[in-house]
């Protein structure tokens, strides 16, 4: 589990990864787990690259290792992918090369990763993607701290030589990167079935499906995704290819988003976590408060756990000795948010985006930039609760008014348990048009997103020039999905 803390001696604000061992456990393999906390403190620190998670310090306290670590508060690309769908393609593109640079770092270092998947994977409101967890990395010269014939590493994305017990290398890390750039586009890794056996049957038998991946990721996911090691291609070339994407203008089918599976795979979901925590460093010693009951008798303290992580259930917490010393939760300076609040008449709420302009009509609130560049409008729609019927009716309206409209990809979701369709465009204002904001012959790249709850169905739109698209997407996400109704 890791906690939000705070180095009281830095003045910062940081991570702190607790490692829950089972009371199970024997001694061996309690020792063995805290040689692997301790060698995956090593192991990270060794690495200075901007997306790889910073490794401060490394504790044992009261027998249990905690790893202190830059606190990146971002979700990781799967929970992006599933709130939000499948990545745009040069956005996936540069989410691998990011990945891949830092695998070049750690591979140059003599680490491999072993377990690359986009749960490990923090991906920032700036495009910044982080790579975390080297918990069972390996580095040459280490003896091994796992079992005799035990495979570690998440089944989906394991390289098949892994599978096979053989010798794996670099090429291993560049294939769990292509199935983790193949879940981007899909949702899940190439070989997922559901069944740990099946899976790893799949990944060494069959191949992936590329019907769904957009032609123009099929060479470097192809590249990546050979079986054999010696027939990937190298992280240069892997490099090349994921350059290639981005500074690519292919047809616009071959940029379509594909729609996203109705299925999810399970273990998807993060488990909230079940006891409260206050971390604070105090001259080099984690001392932590567990939230108690009345009962109980433990004093109350304010939640903070990292963002950055999938939470899990803790096991019960000791007591802090007295000779510890805490201080009340730790204040944070926060950076200037992006959003605000926003609560309509209507009943809906939304995280609207700082500075822009508002402006209240009769069916529909909207908000617009400053520079005139981007929008924000949500609609309430009486006429019909069929969000396919909303989003064609849309279509022809825009069309009637707009100018080469080019569909980039339309998809069913779900908004907060509600059933959604959501259409992606890019489209010239013509000379003609009802909205101030829209000037003729400008280029624009908009989301629609429509949703019916209770008796009235909503229409979110969101759209910014097409020069300026890419690096708006990540507030474009924060503020559709934050749209809720009622309370």
């Amino acid at each position: 589990m890791v906690w939000e803390g705070r180095d009281t001696l830095l003045n910062r604000q940081v991570a702190i990864k607790e490692v829950l061992l089972p009371d199970t456990l024997s001694s061996g393999d309690r020792e063995r787990q805290l040689l692997r906390t301790a060698r995956e403190a090593r192991t990270a620190a060794k690495l200075n690259h901007p997306s790889v998670v910073a490794v401060y310090d490394v504790i044992e306290e009261d027998g249990r290792p905690w790893i202190v670590m830059e606190l990146v508060s971002h979700p990781t690309v799967e929970q992006v992918v599933l709130t939000s769908g499948a990545l745009p393609v040069r956005e996936a593109a540069e989410l691998g090369r990011q990945v891949l640079s830092a695998l070049r770092t750690a591979h140059a270092a003599g680490i491999l990763h072993r377990d690359v998947k986009p749960s490990n994977i923090l991906l920032s409101e700036d495009g910044r993607a982080v790579l975390m967890d080297f918990g069972i990395a390996t580095v040459e010269g280490d003896s091994s701290l796992t079992r005799t014939g035990m495979v570690t590493g998440s089944p989906s994305f394991l390289a098949p030589e892994r599978v096979r017990a053989e010798n794996a290398g670099p090429a291993s890390d560049l294939w769990s990167l292509g199935a983790t750039l193949y879940a981007c586009m899909v949702g899940r890794s190439p070989f997922e079935r559901g069944d740990p056996m099946a899976t790893l049957n799949a990944l060494l038998t069959e191949e992936p499906d590329y019907r769904r991946i957009p032609p123009i990721m099929h060479p470097v996911l192809k590249g990546l995704l050979q079986k054999e090691p010696q027939d990937r291609v190298d992280a240069e070339e892997a490099d090349r290819l994921l350059a290639a994407i981005i500074a690519a203008k292919p047809p616009a089918g071959d940029l379509d988003v594909p729609e996203k599976p109705k299925g999810q795979g399970p273990g998807r979901a993060l488990l909230a976590a079940a006891a409260t925590v206050v971390l604070v460093l105090t001259g080099g010693a984690v001392a932590y408060f567990r939230t108690a009951t009345p009962a109980e008798g433990a004093p109350r303290a304010t939640t903070q756990p990292a963002a950055a992580t999938q939470a899990i259930t803790p096991s019960a917490a000791p007591s802090p000795s007295a000779t510890r010393s805490a201080t009340p939760t730790p204040s944070v300076t926060r950076a200037a948010p992006a959003v605000r609040a926003y609560k309509s008449r209507g009943g809906w709420s939304v995280m609207r985006p700082m500075g822009w302009r508002g402006a209240i009509n009769e069916a529909s609130t909207e908000w617009t930039r400053r520079d005139g560049n981007a929008h924000f409008g949500v609609e309430a729609v009486y006429a019909s609760l069929d969000p396919n019927q909303i989003i064609r009716d849309g279509q022809e309206t825009l069309r009637q008014n707009a100018q080469s409209v080019v569909t980039r990809g339309r998809r069913t979701l779900t908004h907060h348990g509600a059933k959604a369709v959501q259409w992606e465009f890019t489209w010239t204002a013509g000379e003609a048009n009802d909205a101030r904001w829209v000037r003729p012959g400008t280029r624009y790249h908009e989301i629609r997103r429509a949703l019916a709850i209770g008796d009235t169905a909503y229409v979110l739109s969101w759209t910014v020039t097409e020069e300026q698209w890419l690096r708006n997407r990540a507030l474009m996400r924060q503020v559709i999905n934050s749209f809720t109704v009622g309370g």
